[in-house]
């Protein structure tokens, strides 16, 4: 709007009527400029995003979804049969520790494996198996002692020794013979 277009509608109009009309003119036009620039941005930010969006698909196209989730189920089946396996191998290592086993991998070696895997009552029947086991192959089991030897050696386990080199030779020769 413009003062001459103003005083040709509105003749006899005064200077500090037109000035006040053409403020709140300018404040009207100034308000709603800024409304629409804040509307671009909001709609420039919008595009981008899409944009962005339409960027980051392009990169699934010719993506097979059902592929995809039966191979996430194989792998789910996999991860539960690896778990299933950890925990049975832990049960089985734990109770032959317990029967006091002398060597783990021998003893493992004696069972019937995937028979135990297979069972519903796993530590039942993993403690049955080792029961018999000990009683046919009781050698396999038993405390693990590095006990002293019972040879004649003039030494004692629990003996600190005394005297001299010479002195300890005469001790070992007189009990020896």
């Amino acid at each position: 709007m413009k003062r001459d277009d103003v005083q040709k509608q509105i003749p006899g109009i005064t200077k500090e009527q037109l000035d006040w009309l053409m403020g709140e003119n300018g404040r009207d036009i100034t308000a709603e400029k800024e409304k629409a620039q804040a509307l671009q941005a909001d709609l420039d930010n919008a595009n981008q995003q899409l944009k962005t969006a339409q960027e980051g698909l392009k990169a699934f196209e010719g993506v097979n979804v059902g592929e995809l989730q039966g191979q996430i189920a194989s792998l789910r089946a996999e991860m539960a049969e690896q778990a299933d396996s950890f925990a049975f191998d832990s049960a089985l290592d734990g109770a032959i520790r317990d029967a006091k086993g002398r060597d783990v991998k021998a003893i493992r070696g004696m069972l019937d494996l995937d028979a135990l895997k297979a069972s519903r009552d796993r530590t039942a029947d993993i403690k049955t198996a080792l029961e018999a086991l000990s009683k046919e192959k009781a050698w396999a089991f038993g405390e693990d002692s590095a006990a002293y030897p019972a040879v004649r050696d003039g030494g004692s386990p629990a003996g600190t020794p005394s005297g001299s080199p010479a002195e300890q030779f005469a001790a070992w020769f007189a009990q020896a013979t």
